[in-house]
């Protein structure tokens, strides 16, 4: 088999050579031997160069004989042959491409034409090469087979490329229009912030004039109880002045008229000593603020006991997948498959754990869930949840399929403290 294609691959190469020899015999002029320059046609059919025609009629006045066939024609008949020209200039270029392939492709070995294909060695070899040695037991095939083969492979496989380029041309495409999408979603954003911190303001302004008409009323309520002291401290003045002056003139007094009335004043200055002197507190109300001061005292103690929660993998449920990094974990509704069947790997209850526990001593994080709110309210109004272990269960997702009207998910910001392994929703800072 492998003798009968080389015999058809030299059949080939010789039938290919043989044609290309006949154009450029065709080609030639019969007179220089060179190719055609200005082909002319004279009577008889045949063409040559218009200066060797002329060159060889030249001394001839009648009887003007062909070159190549001898026959002879009355009159010097010149037709320029422009498509013979054409074919020349192509000719001439078959010339130049067969000289270069001849260099191209010859075997350095042997220097014979690389005419076929070996399939093992995956490279062009002559025909001394595939019946020598090294290539005999190899498969070889005519080297014109096995550029249509792989030319049909190759074509197979730009089918896929041209999909994979549209693919990739269509994700440029919307690459490139993300910048704008990203450009609209930030400023909805920021006009979205805008607005909450200009509500903020608005209500801190609110707040603010509601405080100080608060404040100028209790001055107003202050400086009108202090003038009402005032006046009345005026009129106890008065009379205290008036009874001490009555005192005064008694004691100077002869005996029987000092005795006259003297128990009334007696008993007006025993009254006296009974007398309250009260004075007017300008002290202001010290509670004035709706936010209480501990408050921010409180988050900053908060934020310096954050525990560094880490999950653990080993512990969670099937249906929970952990990130790469263990700090979030998300609910997915197939089951994940091919996990270490450990003791404790939570199996009914979609939990996980934390890798390290809290024995003793309070400690505080915060998570960031997507939840349905109804049934998370329900849950913690119930109490904590027994987890079983030390280490606190860092979250848990509800399965139940709940209407519409009992839950809507949304993002929450839970801050959550453990006190000796009780769990518990924070009632100062767990407002969200």
């Amino acid at each position: 088999m492998a003798e009968t294609s080389l015999l058809e691959a030299g059949a080939s190469a010789a039938s290919t050579a043989a044609a290309l020899e006949n154009l450029q015999v065709e080609a030639s002029c019969s007179v220089c031997l060179e190719y055609l320059k200005e082909p002319v046609i004279i009577e008889c059919g045949h063409n040559f160069c218009k200066a060797c025609i002329t060159r060889w009629w030249e001394d001839l006045e009648r009887d003007f004989p062909c070159p190549v066939c001898r026959k002879t024609s009355r009159y010097r008949s010149l037709r320029p042959n422009r498509q013979l020209g054409s074919m020349v200039e192509i000719a001439k270029q078959l010339q130049a491409v067969k000289r270069k392939i001849r260099d191209e492709s010859l075997c350095p070995q042997h220097h014979e034409a690389l005419s076929l294909f070996c399939y093992e060695d995956q490279e062009a070899v002559c025909l001394i090469c595939a019946i020598s040695h090294t290539h005999r037991a190899h498969t070889v095939v005519p080297l014109d087979d096995a550029t249509q083969e792989y030319k049909e492979k190759l074509q197979k496989c730009l089918e896929p490329l041209e999909q994979k380029l549209q693919e990739i041309t269509r994700c440029k495409s919307s690459e490139e229009k993300k910048p704008g999408e990203l450009k609209r979603l930030v400023e909805c954003r920021r006009q979205q912030i805008l607005k909450e911190f200009e509500e903020l303001h608005r209500r801190l302004d609110e707040e603010q004039q509601m405080l100080l008409s608060r404040l100028e009323e209790e001055e107003q309520d202050i400086l009108q109880r202090l003038r009402e002291n005032a006046a009345h401290l005026g009129d106890r003045r008065r009379d205290l002045a008036h009874l001490a002056a009555e005192v005064e003139g008694k004691c100077l007094q002869s005996g029987f008229e000092m005795l006259k009335d003297v128990k009334s004043t007696l008993e007006k200055c025993e009254k006296v000593k009974t007398m309250e002197v009260t004075s007017v507190s300008i002290e202001l109300e010290k509670n004035f603020s709706n936010f209480p001061r501990q408050y921010f005292a409180l988050r900053k103690i908060l934020k310096q006991l954050i525990a560094d929660v880490t999950l653990d993998p080993e512990t969670a449920h099937p249906n929970l997948v952990l990130s790469e990094d263990r700090k979030s974990v998300k609910f997915v509704e197939t089951r994940l498959r091919d996990l270490p069947d450990t003791p404790r790997r939570f199996t009914f209850y979609p939990c996980v754990l934390a890798t390290e526990g809290f024995t003793s001593g309070r400690h505080y994080w915060e998570v960031e869930a997507s939840v349905l709110v109804g049934r998370m309210l329900h849950h913690l109004q119930s109490g904590p949840q027994q987890i079983g272990s030390d280490r606190v269960g860092c979250l848990q997702e509800s399965v139940s399929h709940l209407s519409p009207a009992e839950d809507f998910v949304q993002t929450l910001l839970l801050p959550l403290c453990l006190d000796c392994g009780s769990l518990w929703q924070d009632a100062l800072v767990g407002k969200t």
